[in-house]
């Protein structure tokens, strides 16, 4: 009989995101994966990107089993539906192990998995709390991780601060940390100078932004999370003449695209700000970039602004958890604290005059995904064996 594992999170979009390459894995293990997920309410990507990832799962012979997740933490009826489809899967399928993730899906999961005798891998996608958050976060989630934590057999934390909280105040029976997802940091480092050049230029003349301009990018969900406001704030606190040869561009779609071009035409900025949507090519946009700004209020890790100092674009990013994992002042970019305008200002203005290099930073290969899948491996083979 073949062997089989249940991957699971609330929501799609955390699977789609995250766990391709978990899956294939696993599947090199041996191992028939199934995927419990909401794939009507699917989370934050398209409903294009949703089908497209329920045609994945169909030619990678996944087997996808829709539960009815709520949004954040669900209400007590919905929450009760989950566990009661939940259970009818595990009666159903004998999994020899369940990942999970995100909060809802990682407490409904393992409290099903306990119930059933299964053992749990829960990955926790940056915690709620954190420092410089809000109390929120550690009057709800942090209560609810730390009861959960003694029925999880493997924590995985992606950042050095939520490993560090875990080692002193989890009780899972393991815990690991793994930078990441993983990105392609040797393809990325294989890239010529000729061929960035060639991306600069070509993304430049379809934006219609000078050569000579200052390009700013951000790339990321158009959110209050996401922050991008800050970066609009600044440029606002710049004089016309600071300001006038600098672009800014974002990739990403949200709710708040409106409010952003508002701020914008408020300071006559307008004409330099493009909201640009979904893009499949952010790696050129790094290419053409001058600078990239991350100043996210929230992050697990951050993969955007991962890929852009490993692509070698200087990086500005918040001193929140998981960036700072890959930013060293001076090097390859700096910190500023998430709602500090004045301070993003002046290190933009800096970041204007700046001579830098672009060489391969040595310390970023640890983030490469061959180095991640490996840990990976390790972790299921030593689930396996317990």
């Amino acid at each position: 009989m073949t062997k089989k594992v249940l991957m699971l999170a609330a929501k799609a979009n955390m699977i789609q995101q995250f766990n391709h390459r978990n899956i294939g894995i696993l599947q090199g293990l041996g191992y028939e994966v199934h995927v419990a997920t909401n794939m009507v309410d699917f989370g934050s990507m398209s409903s294009e990107e949703d089908e497209r990832f329920k045609q994945w799962m169909i030619n990678h012979d996944v087997i996808a089993h829709q539960i009815d997740f709520e949004r954040r933490m669900g209400s007590l009826k919905g929450n009760l539906r989950s566990i009661k489809q939940l259970r009818r899967l595990f009666q159903q399928y004998d999994f020899t192990f369940t990942h999970v993730h995100s909060p809802l899906g990682s407490i409904l999961g393992r409290l099903v998995a306990k119930q059933f005798k299964v053992p749990t891998i829960y990955t926790a996608h940056g915690f709620h709390f954190f420092k410089g958050g809000p109390k929120s976060g550690w009057l709800v989630f942090y209560p609810l991780e730390w009861l959960f934590s003694f029925i999880t057999d493997t924590l995985i934390t992606i950042n050095d601060e939520d490993y560090t909280l875990a080692k002193k105040h989890m009780h899972a029976k393991h815990i690991v940390k793994i930078n990441g997802i993983g990105v392609d940091v040797e393809k990325a480092w294989r890239v010529t100078d000729e061929e960035k050049q060639e991306a600069r230029k070509r993304v430049r003349q379809e934006l219609n932004i000078p050569e000579d301009a200052f390009l700013i990018s951000s790339v990321g969900e158009l959110s209050d999370r996401k922050n991008h406001r800050v970066v609009l704030q600044a440029l606002k606190e710049m004089t016309p003449e600071q300001r006038q040869n600098i672009y800014y561009i974002i990739a990403g779609t949200g709710a708040n695209g409106a409010m952003l071009n508002e701020l914008a035409e408020s300071f006559d900025f307008g004409e330099h700000f493009k909201l640009l949507g979904y893009r499949s090519d952010v790696h050129d946009i790094n290419y053409a970039s001058d600078v990239f700004v991350f100043p996210s209020v929230q992050e697990g890790l951050g993969v955007a602004g991962l890929d852009a100092t490993v692509d070698g674009t200087y990086i500005l990013g918040t001193t929140r958890r998981g960036i700072s994992d890959y930013i060293i002042s001076g090097l390859n970019g700096e910190k500023f604290i998430p709602n500090d305008f004045l301070q993003l200002k002046e290190l933009l203005i800096i970041t204007l005059n700046a001579v830098r290099t672009e060489d391969p930073l040595l310390f970023l290969s640890k983030f490469d995904k061959k180095s991640i899948d490996k840990k990976m491996v390790y972790v299921y083979k030593c689930t396996i064996n317990s």
